[in-house]
């Protein structure tokens, strides 16, 4: 079910669901610093690799409280970097013997601008008003005729060189909308109708009420996703 909240100068509902899996490996988390900026955080544990729950809740949680304990330094490339450090440290302590890995997007709003961050095939989409896409993430994906598709990017334990997250910063207009999600959500809903909804449902509750409906029927995997909306 999905949860709905107003604050000042945003509205935006989140929701996360295990589909049809035994467990949900995915995380997300909000964190609202008052007059300062607002950290939205998914994280998808990885498949195939144990504890992804563990890993997905761990950097999730490290991101978190990283902003928590540094509210008056502005958001930038740097803090992005440093605060990622500290999450491969933590994935690595909580680790123990295991190989967990996670994926990461990020959205950090401060005022008018946006910092967005992620690792791995977890997306981040911004649109105006007219629908057009202002930014969107590109996926962390590595193919050659030998293999499969894989992650190249991303948070795993005693590999803090692929924990490197790419950052940009994108300034916001009123009525842009913002999607961070896991590819979940992004595989089970065709990318025509997931714009369009995106920008044209009349507000975030009901984007994610159709992305619901959607995923319900056609996910096979976890879904989560946060939509928010500046005003």
């Amino acid at each position: 079910m999905a949860t709905y909240t107003i604050m000042s100068k945003m509205k935006y509902t989140r929701f996360s669901e295990k589909g049809p899996r035994m467990n949900n490996e995915d995380s997300y988390n909000v964190v609202e610093i008052p007059d300062k900026r607002t950290l939205f955080v998914v994280c998808d544990g990885m498949g195939g690799h144990s504890c992804g729950e563990v890993a997905s809740k761990t950097v999730c949680d490290s991101f978190s409280v990283y902003w928590e304990k540094h509210p008056d330094v502005e958001d930038s490339e740097a803090k992005v970097l440093d605060a990622s450090n500290e999450a491969s440290r933590t994935l690595d302590e909580k680790s123990g013997y295991y190989q967990m890995g996670t994926t990461l997007v990020m959205c950090s709003i401060e005022g008018k601008k946006a910092t967005i961050a992620h690792a791995g095939d977890s997306r981040c989409y911004v649109i105006d008003i007219k629908g057009n896409v202002k930014y969107r993430t590109i996926d962390h994906i590595e193919s050659s005729s030998i293999s499969l598709p894989y992650i190249n990017r991303a948070f795993f334990t005693r590999h803090p060189e692929d924990a490197v997250p790419d950052v940009k910063v994108v300034e916001l207009q009123p009525l842009d909308r913002i999607l961070l999600c896991t590819d979940g959500l992004y595989n089970a809903i065709d990318n025509t109708a997931l714009l369009h909804t995106l920008q044209c449902a009349k507000d975030v509750e009901q984007v994610a009420e159709k992305y619901q409906t959607i995923c319900q029927e056609k996910a096979g995997d976890n879904y989560t996703a946060i939509i928010i909306e500046i005003e």
